[in-house]
């Protein structure tokens, strides 16, 4: 678990995470392993990467079940597969493809639909199908319980997620902002570039519900809620989230300062925090793990002196 921002404005980009690993023991149950982890990291001069998602990766060097954290596998990739200056695109790409071969989405895949038919087994219930949700990041499975009644299962893969954020040199010879956001399995978006309309805004991952629950005004698991399928049915789905849009928060993103930002990425990680201290998970989905705490790492990088560090966490040895 994790709570990673990006945050670009006029100044220069903002790149914030916390520093909580957990991980699941033999049990099944979730702990926190960790305040110390690395989630940052730097690219060449002008571009930064950060991670949230599964902790640890299968070893491709050790295939019999051995793990590897997800901070050396980013940083062996950074070592070893960037030689040259390479484009934020570029980066992004060579990461996806990187991340992928190791982490094996198809396995996932296949892992969460023989645990979707071990639980329709364990209940009696008579399997019908077994559905892909979108991007193959899951499984849904129809079936009927001993009554003949049907039912409904869903399998999520915990995906990992990226942001690759920086500046591009421009044919122009200015510096040209470009910040990605990838889900694997998932879609790779494009979600800053230089010259749109919004260049400039904030993009978070991992344990995401208090930022949205402040920024935007609502938790996207509202989305599951039966009224809200109802209203989705009836009017339709875009004109009910944009419906929703409306109680987003009005930040003027472009006027922001960096030092804005760090305070806004700051906030966004101590408030997560403190609420995940208080709460275990919603009425809906009761049962959460408290991925957010430890050492808030913060760097920026800004348009043409490139990747900074404004905080970041330091192994003290007493001499």
């Amino acid at each position: 678990m994790s709570l990673t921002l990006c945050v670009t404005t006029p100044e220069g980009i903002v790149l914030a995470a916390d520093s909580r690993q957990t991980y699941t023991n033999v049990t099944g149950t979730n702990r926190i392993g960790s305040d110390s982890a690395i989630k940052i990291f730097q690219v060449k001069d002008r571009i930064g990467i950060t991670v949230a998602g599964p902790a640890f990766l299968p070893d491709p060097d050790n295939p019999k079940g051995h793990k590897i954290g997800i901070g050396s596998v980013v940083q062996d990739f950074i070592n070893e597969k960037l030689s040259k200056v390479e484009s934020v695109q570029t980066v992004t790409q060579k990461l996806r493809d990187h991340l992928e071969t190791i982490y094996k989405p198809d396995e996932r895949f296949t892992e969460v639909k023989s645990e979707l038919e071990k639980r329709v087994k364990l209940i009696g219930g008579k399997l019908i199908k077994i559905d892909p949700v979108e991007n193959n990041a899951g499984a849904i499975a129809l079936f009927t319980d001993l009554e003949g009644k049907p039912g409904k299962a869903v399998g999520l893969i915990q995906p990992i997620i990226v942001m690759v954020a920086g500046y591009d040199e421009e044919k122009s010879g200015k510096p040209g902002l470009n910040a990605y956001l990838v889900y694997i399995p998932g879609p790779t978006d494009h979600k800053r570039k230089a010259g749109d309309p919004n260049q400039y805004g904030a993009a978070w991952a991992g344990q995401t519900d208090v930022v949205q629950r402040v920024v935007l005004g609502f938790d996207t698991r509202m989305y599951d809620l039966d009224i809200l399928q109802a209203a989705m049915e009836k009017l339709g789905e875009q004109k009910v989230k944009n419906s929703l849009g409306a109680m987003e928060y009005v930040i003027n993103w472009g006027a922001m300062t960096l030092f804005d930002a760090i305070d806004f990425s700051k906030l966004m990680i101590k408030t997560t925090t403190a609420i995940q201290r208080f709460s275990d998970g919603i009425k809906m989905f009761p049962g959460s793990t408290p991925g957010v705490g430890g050492h808030i790492d913060i760097a920026v990088i800004l348009p043409k002196e490139g990747f900074r560090w404004h905080q970041k966490k330091d192994l003290q040895l007493n001499q």
